[in-house]
Parts: C-alpha cells; sequence; structure tokens
C-alpha cells in the first residue's frame, strides 16, 4: 500500500502570502491558486483573487488625465476670480458672492473636466475658491473708497478686528462654498 501522505499535500498547514511573506494564511486566489492574506484578497462574483487576477481598474468617473486637471483648474480660477471680485466690488453681498463661488466654481471645474469627479479636483476648486476669496480682499484693500455696505469694514463691538476685511461671516461664507465644492466633486 502506497503511502497517500507523499502524493498529496497537506492541506491544513498554513502557507505564506505572496506579497506578505511573513503572513500566514489558509486562502489561495480563485484563478491561479496563489497563497493571498487578507489585505491581498479582492471580492469578486466567483470568489476571492489576488489583485493580478482580479485585473482591478479605477472608475471611469475618477480616472482623470492631466490635461482635464488642467483644464478644471482654468475653469475653475476663471470662475473664482470672477466672483472674488465681485464680492470685493459689492462687500454687502459677500453671502451671495461666496454662493456663486460655492456653486458655479465646482460646475465649472464638472464640466470642463468632463463630469469627472475625485479628490484631486475637489482640492483643484478649493484651491480655486481660496484664490478667489483671497481675491476678493485685494479688491476691497485696492479699492478703500468703497461704501461700507453691510458693516464690512465697522469695528466689532469687541474691538478685536481682523486684519484685511475678514469679519466672522466671511469665515463662515468661506466655509460654506468649500463644503459645496466638496460635496459636489465627491
Amino acid at each position: 500500500m502506497a503511502n497517500t501522505d507523499l502524493e498529496t499535500p497537506d492541506t491544513d498547514a498554513p502557507m505564506y502570502c505572496a506579497n506578505h511573506p511573513n503572513v500566514e494564511t489558509y486562502l489561495r486566489c480563485g484563478r491561479c491558486d496563489k497563497p493571498i492574506c487578507a489585505r491581498c484578497r479582492v471580492h469578486t462574483p466567483v470568489g476571492y483573487r489576488c489583485f493580478d487576477c482580479a485585473n482591478l481598474q479605477s472608475l471611469p468617473t475618477y480616472a482623470i488625465s492631466t490635461d482635464y486637471y488642467l483644464k478644471a483648474a482654468a475653469a475653475g480660477f476663471v470662475i473664482a476670480a470672477a466672483a472674488g471680485t465681485l464680492m470685493g466690488l459689492f462687500p454687502a453681498f459677500e453671502f451671495w458672492a461666496a454662493l456663486l463661488m460655492g456653486i458655479g466654481v465646482p460646475e465649472g471645474v464638472a464640466i470642463a473636466a468632463n463630469q469627472k469627479r475625485g479628490q484631486g479636483l475637489q482640492m483643484v476648486a478649493i484651491a480655486a475658491i481660496a484664490f478667489g476669496f483671497i481675491l476678493s480682499r485685494v479688491v476691497m484693500q485696492a479699492l478703500p473708497f468703497l461704501i461700507t455696505l453691510g458693516g464690512i469694514n465697522v469695528p466689532l463691538p469687541t474691538g478685536v478686528n481682523l486684519p484685511y476685511h475678514i469679519t466672522q461671516y466671511t469665515i463662515l461664507w468661506f466655509a460654506m462654498a468649500v463644503f459645496l465644492a466638496y460635496q459636489r466633486l465627491k
């Protein structure tokens, strides 16, 4: 009688992951039988596979090339510059200009990037919004003869004045615009 232990491998013995040699595993790729650990497995409709066999690709919505980033940045910064100039010229309408910036910049970025989304485009939109707010403060500083509408240049009751015509509402409107851009391009 032949020894069956020599002919069949021991299936109860732990293996080591092909990508992480120090990690024990009992799992193999469903296609190539390569040992994989919990960090290396990809759940597919036909079982667990390794990264190579799963053939992972990013979704087309999130696959963004450099030329899309350049177009999105150009569109975002142009819209932010226009809204920032309006905000600087009409400080009483700062909320509406910030709302325009929070809606217009991410829409312009998305249209220029062919309706793509992702973290990179979020950062482009947020940078454009920050540029628009900074430009509005530069316009306010450059044109000090503007009428102080909405209490922009009026000292706060506590006597604390923030530089460059920044109030607590400016910070709130900036946060609102950034939040809108973040949510639109998520």
